[in-house]
């Protein structure tokens, strides 16, 4: 082999191991343990959030949205139905036991968003 042919077989297995770690590798999450702010404008902002099973997690909903769909927030797995007053910002802490979806929506059940727990 010449050293061009090994420069290049050298410079396609690099192109190789880069492009699988960055199309397959490990994602960075949404930090669990600290505070996600969920803006509530006509839907949540975002709507799904990725949390890891144990760890403390504090919800901030920032609610900017007049209409009376969007005055409470409900967590029916973490047994929460809380009021969000208008212009304000407010924090729930839960902290996720088990893995899987839970759903979270406004109080008529017309907004819909998600947790998803994860290891």
């Amino acid at each position: 082999m010449t050293p061009d042919r090994i420069a290049a077989i050298g410079a396609g297995a690099a192109l190789v191991v880069f492009l699988l770690v960055f199309f397959f590798g490990r994602r960075r999450e949404t930090a669990a343990g600290s505070a996600i702010t969920i803006v509530v404008d006509g839907g949540y902002a975002p709507d799904l959030i990725v949390a890891r099973r144990g760890v403390p997690l504090t919800l901030v909903f920032d609610r900017r949205d007049s209409s009376p769909c969007t005055d409470e927030v409900v967590l029916p797995e973490f047994r929460i139905r809380r009021f969000l007053p208008t212009g304000t910002k407010t924090a729930i802490a839960i902290t996720p036991e088990s893995e899987g979806e839970f759903s979270f929506s406004c109080g008529m059940s017309m907004l819909h968003g998600k947790i998803r727990v994860v290891r």
